[in-house]
């Protein structure tokens, strides 16, 4: 490796020498160290959790160095002189610290520094990106690369990724830095993603070492730092690991830096590293339509269709709403918002499917799953909001959405799902979490008196329920049954079920009867969940090396 510890030593000679020089500023780079020392949860396998969040302190190595790391920059101080740069997100300033001196020159050029002090020009940036960043070669890792990956890789454990020769086992944890960062601690992660960093590596049954890596938004590609940093990353993550959990809040990034993080995950999947979750699955178990695929399963409604273009929805929602109460949801919203429960003002339902089709003046009264509130609207109001928005035709709305939920087209992911309306949501949701194929929290979400909807946002009340809970036996049977068959409803039986997902069903006509409404496998946070995460590692690390856990499994048998 290019940044074995012989080039590190020589790495931090050369700068140590360079730091004695006058008239020069000094800047901090970091290797933030996540172990016993740092990460707020120490974590064996099939140990009890303590969670101290205590923070560590900050230590520079030089007495007229200030670190300061907010909204993208750095602050570097050198007594009366300063120095102002944006950079990408750092990690935290902990334990292990390496004093950089950057040269006292104009910077109005350049507002991105290399660890190495160099200002990096555009048009060398350029040509590397023309140069390097089509498709991974494992060659092209070079000495930049390894400095720019200091600023965004935490270590966990003993060891260093970028210090030490490639590990037989080697599964980091893939987080983003983007544009909206709510999702993060005060150390710059998500608080869920260390936890699980540190299972791996602690995992006895099978050694794996494990780090964390953040890709960085790029800004439609004007932060030239940051789209240098992910060819780095990638081409780095292609030669040293086997698997990647991925945890990546969706709308962290911007729409295109999205795309390139999901490409980035296609092609090393490609490449043979196993992806958890892969963008397809995530995307694929992640839509609505997800509900028409599953529908002959034990969890599904037989009466549940999807509509990719206006045009089938005009046509289709005026026959399925003339003869029960509807739930139509738009693919992309979140929390509720886009869901919407439709009702017949005057409850007059025909007896039997496609007996009649309601005229467009037919009135309506909606609730939107977001707030619970109250619409009133014709069929063809509703309709018009649905495709065009707000407009002349579709009458005053509410709604802090905006409709328009087929903008885009199907290559945006736009499309509507129309189900049955099943009365007892009125009881709430239940939410079956699962890690791969094993159920390991169910949940049940009840709305507040008079509301329809789960979310804690409206004022739902949580209430845990251990798998083994008599309540859920039916539904655990009935999960038994549809498990081994849900990748194969989608088209992906060669694919392994999501690491980390979630299941919301609603209750039928009895207590045995629930369908599920909501597939989500795309980023299901556990940070009241942190006692699963010796089974995420467990999982993880059987399905990226099986031959380890059925040749353990074999050993223990014998013994």
């Amino acid at each position: 490796m290019l940044f074995g510890g012989t080039y590190f030593a020589a790495f931090l000679a050369v700068f140590s020498t360079i730091s004695s020089q006058n008239d020069n500023y000094s800047a901090v780079a970091h290797q933030s160290r996540h172990s016993d020392y740092h990460n707020p949860l120490n974590i064996t396998s099939g140990s009890n959790i303590s969670n101290n969040m205590s923070a560590p302190s900050a230590s520079p190595t030089t007495n007229n160095v200030r670190n300061y790391m907010n909204d993208n920059n750095v602050c570097y101080n050198d007594g009366d002189k300063s120095l102002h740069l944006d950079l990408p997100n750092l990690a935290p300033l902990t334990e292990t610290s390496i004093s950089i001196p950057i040269e006292h020159k104009d910077m109005s050029e350049s507002t991105s520094v290399l660890l190495s002090g160099e200002p990096m020009g555009n048009e060398t940036l350029e040509h590397q990106i023309e140069q390097y960043g089509e498709g991974i070669q494992e060659d092209l890792v070079t000495e930049s690369d390894y400095e720019l990956l200091q600023r965004i890789t935490t270590i966990v454990g003993d060891y260093h990724p970028l210090e030490h020769e490639k590990p037989e086992k080697f599964i980091p944890v893939l987080e983003a830095r983007g544009v909206h960062d709510n999702d993060k601690d005060e150390f710059g992660h998500r608080r869920d993603t260390l936890p699980i960093a540190n299972s791996l590596d602690q995992y006895s049954e099978i050694k794996t070492h494990s780090a964390v890596f953040q890709f960085l938004e790029e800004s439609d590609g004007e932060n030239k730092v940051a789209v240098k940093s992910n060819l780095a990353l990638k081409r780095f993550l292609a030669m040293n690991a086997q698997g990647i959990i991925v945890r990546n809040n969706p709308g962290t990034l911007s729409a295109l830096s999205q795309k390139n993080f999901d490409d980035m995950l296609r092609e090393l999947a490609d490449a043979g590293l196993m992806i958890m979750t892969h963008p397809d699955v995530m995307s694929t178990l992640g839509a609505k339509d997800s509900l028409v695929k599953i529908k002959h399963l034990k969890c599904g409604l037989q009466d549940t269709y999807v509509y990719y273009d206006p045009e089938e929805f005009m046509k289709g929602f005026r026959k399925t709403i003339a003869f029960q109460p509807r739930v139509i949801k738009q693919n992309r919203g979140s929390q509720g918002e886009g869901i919407w429960i439709v009702k017949l003002k005057d409850g007059n339902y025909c007896d039997k499917y496609g007996e009649t089709t309601v005229s467009l003046d037919t009135e309506l009264v909606l609730m939107e799953a977001w707030d619970n509130h109250i619409e009133h609207h014709t069929v063809g109001e509703f309709i018009e909001f649905c495709i065009h928005g707000r407009s002349e035709y579709s009458g005053e709305w509410t709604s802090t959405g905006v409709g328009r939920y087929f903008d885009g087209g199907i290559a945006a992911g736009s499309m509507m799902v129309d189900q049955r309306f099943l009365p007892r949501i009125t009881e709430g949701e239940v939410r079956c979490l699962f890690v791969g194929s094993e159920l390991v929290e169910i949940v049940h979400k009840k709305p507040r008196e008079g509301g329809l909807s789960a979310t804690l946002a409206s004022g739902a009340i949580y209430t845990k329920y251990s798998p083994d809970d008599k309540k859920f036996a039916k539904l655990v049977e009935h999960l038994k049954e549809d498990i081994p068959r849900i990748m194969d409803a989608f088209d992906m039986a060669d694919r392994p079920l999501p690491l980390l997902w979630t299941a919301d069903y609603i209750y039928g006509d009895t207590d045995d009867e629930l369908y599920v409404g909501e597939i989500n496998c795309s980023c299901p946070g556990i940070t009241q969940q942190l006692d699963i995460v010796p089974i995420i590692a467990k999982v993880a690390i059987e399905t990226v090396f099986p031959e380890g856990a059925s040749s353990n499994g074999e050993s223990s048998d014998e013994q």
